[in-house]
């Protein structure tokens, strides 16, 4: 029946539909126009926390090939 049909539950629903077409527009936008650092990797789509370790073990690797000794500090926030 579409009188069970609660409003405000098809508001909510519309508005987080409108909120990602808005978020994910900005975001393409703001990274074809190079407002956004390549190495920013938080809260991008499609780049993951596998992807900032994947970049920080690539780097540390390229460093040690240089014969440069890098030591890491690792902070464990519970």
């Amino acid at each position: 029946m579409p009188s069970s049909f609660q409003p405000i539950v098809l508001l909510n629903t519309t508005g987080k539909l409108v909120e990602k077409v808005i978020s994910n527009r900005l975001q393409f936008h703001m990274i074809a126009n190079s407002f956004l650092d390549p190495n920013q990797l938080g809260g991008i789509r499609q780049r993951s926390t596998t992807d900032a370790g994947i970049y920080l073990t690539h780097i540390i690797y390229a460093e040690w090939l240089k014969q440069c000794y890098t030591s890491i500090i690792v902070f464990d926030i519970a």
